[in-house]
């Protein structure tokens, strides 16, 4: 695990990026050895896309969702590079999804959902402090906040972050 990092920095990537989110759920005991099973296909998915810098996939972050569901937060270059992934029949997720459909689906014991995001150069915001990079920040550039503007204005109206103080607190 790596250390918190205690300044104020901004996770910082050029141009459009997608955030894909999936997570699969255990909806009854019995179905356990196929959600296991659904598991290891997806790790090896991840494997794969890890191994291969032209695949457009930056990475993901595993998101614990309680004793029966989890989910992956993905990060990819393009929405192009997704679907290439995705509909590509000689990789990985065209026979997981064939597998889940003829084999797992239909009783209905283990269910996937899915969230897409594109988000358009510079609409998004990020904030790290006393955090190891996490999310964003562990695909993108992470830089100190007081280089960039907020891009958003979330933190009121769209000025620089807050010049700190030795104890944390807001400098006039």
């Amino acid at each position: 695990m790596l250390p918190p990092i205690n300044t104020r920095l901004v996770a910082d990537i050029d141009g459009d990026f997608v955030i894909y989110i999936n997570g699969m759920r255990l909806n009854r005991l019995r179905a356990v050895h196929k959600w296991l099973l659904a598991g290891r296909k997806i790790a090896k998915m991840f494997e794969r896309l890890e191994s291969d810098p032209d695949s457009g996939f930056l990475g993901y972050q595993p998101a614990f969702m309680g004793l029966r569901t989890g989910a992956a937060i993905q990060y990819w270059r393009s929405l192009e590079d997704l679907r290439r992934f995705a509909r590509d029949p000689e990789d990985l997720h065209v026979p997981a999804w064939q597998w889940y459909n003829d084999e797992v689906d239909s009783g209905g014991g283990v269910g996937f959902w899915a969230e897409l995001y594109v988000i358009e150069d510079g609409n998004y915001e990020t904030f790290f402090r006393n955090v190891p990079p996490i999310g964003l920040g562990t695909v993108a550039d992470m830089v100190p906040a007081s280089d960039q503007r907020r891009r958003l204005g979330l933190s009121g109206t769209g000025t620089p972050p807050p010049e700190d103080g030795d104890d944390g607190r807001r400098v006039s």
